[in-house]
Parts: C-alpha cells; structure tokens; sequence
C-alpha cells in the first residue's frame, strides 16, 4: 500500500511588502521571562539588520511574539556590505568560524568560490519567511544552550498577513492590535508601560523603533509626538474593540474589570486628537485621498492646477511619471470620480488636448 506524506502548501512571500508575523512557544509554555523577552528583542534587531528587513512594530509576551515588519526590495549588494551585516547577525566562535572561511576564500582568489560563500547568506535576505526562521532558529539555539533544553521551542509554523506598504490603515489597525497585547494580559494599563513592545520603546527614545512608526502614519519624517498622538488613538480604537468583544462574551458593553482600564487623560486626549485635525498638522498621513497613489502626489497634481489649467502630458512631465496609462489608471481618473478635478472644457478625455482644472472640493484639500 502507498503511503503518502503530507506537504505543507508553500506560502509566497513578496518583497516590498509588510507582514504581521504572530509564533507562539510549544504547548503555550511560558518561556519568555523578563530576561529571555530582553534577548529577544535585541536579536529581533540583529536579525532584522541582516536580513534587510524594517520592523515597523513588535509585542513579546511570555509565550508568544508578534512582529510587524516591511520587507523591502532585494538590492545588489557589495562583498563589504554582506559581511558587514553577517557580522551583525553572528557573534563569539560562529562568527570567527564565518571569517575565518571567508578569509581562506579571499586568499584562495577563485570567484566561483567567493559568489557561493556570499549568496548562501543574500538568499536569506528580502524575505518574511527567512526573517522568521533565522530569528526563531537563534533563539531557540541560545535558550537551549544556555537553559539545556532540548528540541524546538516553537508551535507549529508562524502565522503571517500580508498589507501593501501604502494600505495605512490596515497598518494603523495591525500595530494597534500589537501594542494592545500587554494590556490585554492584565500586564499594563496602557503600552507604553510594558517595555517588551515598541510602543514603549519609541517611548522611551528609542530611535529604531520611532522609525517604524513613522513609515505607518507618514510618507515623510515628523517629530516622534505627532506620531505618538496618532498611534494612540490606534491603541485607543483597539482596546475599544477587546472591550467590547469581552462584553458580548460576558452579556455585558465592557469589561467592567480594571484589568482592560485605561487613563482618563488617556481617553480625553483620544476624544480631542480626531483623524481630521491629525490630517490638518501632517499633509502626507492617512487617512488617504484615493484608493491608491500618494497623497502627497495627489496634492502636488492639485497645487499645480490651482495656478493653472493643465494638460495630463504637461502635468506628468512636472511629476517626473513616465507612464501615461499609469497616471491615468493611479491619479487622474480616481481624481474625476473624487471630484478634486475636471475637464476644464467638455469634449473627450482622451483628445491630446484636453486640459483640467481644480474642483472647488480640490481647493478645500490643499
């Protein structure tokens, strides 16, 4: 009788996109102390470094993580730089054992032997799947050296979900569900106080971790508060939510429980931060004026038509857009339907000729 095994269906994994990527510890065992979390996330850095992945947000918690991540465009990269970030992702005797087969390489001068040695450690970078795996495999080496465990650490596969970089509000909602963690557990009264998360940590002044923040709620840098301001009514809207999906577990509308509370002046300063008067002080965040494109692309189209009518060729040779199908399809079509612009004069679309002009609606977004 044939047997067959069975395979897991492989997951595509794309570069140029973000991943919330959730593992729990076998058995939901509580192996993640204070100290472990604090290793944890100083190897989640090193592992994202050299896998040229950015950690927009992160949440470990005693048995399992979540972490939130964009997985950039794969980039030639120079013989330096690979060894440069090898270096960061190993220490101690594997990273002299590394450096000692390079060097031999080195002096050995064959090129075949070179582009081998370097594209075992590129084809781990520009990929959620590979970031995973060096992350969990190294943490699960560490602790069983040190703890003297034996076996895996980790239950079944990760989780993942994929977003486009530019869809900000899914974004918004994943980070406001990984912050909202610790609180969740009874573990804080609002995230900045669990310092496992990044929330606490951009808090804190942690630098790496306001980055991720900011690729969430900006197309373009703004100072750390504007950005804490946005991100806590995100946390906000997500403690919103398990409040209420606590209450129509119990029959109840909340909680009721101090475990879920948060401050007063919390709550007041989301009820006054409105999206609306967000948008006001950063003209690049979300919430987005189409479907797709830039915002900020979308407000240079109308600064341009507010100082004159416009031809489509005249306008994508401003922009730099090479494509006219592109900006078509991208900006000046959702634009019409958006009423932010129209034909300054009736007639076909499409006539070379044709020119736009600003809606009364356009002027009111710029």
């Amino acid at each position: 009788m044939l047997q067959y095994a069975l395979m897991r269906k492989q997951r595509n994994f794309l570069p140029d996109r973000c991943y919330h990527l959730v593992s729990r510890v076998a058995n939901r065992a509580f192996y993640f102390t204070e100290e472990e979390r604090t290793r944890f996330v100083e190897r989640m850095w090193r592992v994202a470094q050299f896998s040229c992945v950015e950690v927009l947000a992160y949440c470990v918690m005693s048995n399992h993580f979540h972490i939130l991540v964009h997985v950039t465009s794969p980039r030639e990269l120079a013989e330096e730089e690979v060894i440069a970030r090898v270096k960061v992702l190993y220490s101690g005797a594997r990273l002299s054992s590394v450096l000692k087969e390079w060097e031999a390489i080195v002096v050995c001068g064959v090129e075949t032997h070179r582009k081998a040695f370097l594209s075992r450690y590129v084809r781990r970078m520009w990929n959620a799947s590979e970031f995973m795996k060096t992350l969990k495999q190294a943490t699960s080496q560490s602790f069983n050296a040190r703890l003297r465990h034996e076996g895996t650490m980790w239950e079944s596969r990760f989780r993942a979900r994929m977003m486009k970089p530019d869809e900000k509000t899914e974004l918004m909602s994943a980070a406001g569900y990984i912050d909202r963690n610790p609180v969740k557990a009874g573990l804080a009264k609002f995230p900045d106080g669990y310092r496992w998360c990044s929330f606490a940590a951009a808090c804190a002044g942690d630098e790496r971790a306001r980055e991720g923040y900011r690729f969430i709620y900006t197309f373009g840098p703004v100072e750390w508060e504007q950005v804490r301001e946005m991100h806590e009514v995100s946390i906000g809207l997500a403690l919103k939510e398990l409040e209420e999906e606590s209450g129509a577990a119990h029959g109840v509308g909340g909680t009721g429980g101090e475990r879920l509370s948060v401050s007063s002046e919390k709550q007041d300063a989301m009820r006054r931060r409105r999206w609306s008067e967000i948008e006001a002080d950063i003209p690049d965040r979300v919430p987005r004026l189409l479907p797709r494109g830039s915002n900020r692309v979308v407000r240079d189209i109308l600064k341009m038509l507010a100082e004159r009518q416009m031809r489509p060729a005249d306008l994508r040779g401003e922009l730099g857009i090479s494509s006219a199908n592109y900006f078509t399809e991208r900006y000046l079509t959702p634009m019409k339907a958006a009423g932010l612009i129209a034909q300054a004069v009736a007639g076909s679309p499409y006539a070379p000729r044709t020119e736009y002009k600003i809606t009364a609606k356009g002027r009111s977004v710029i």
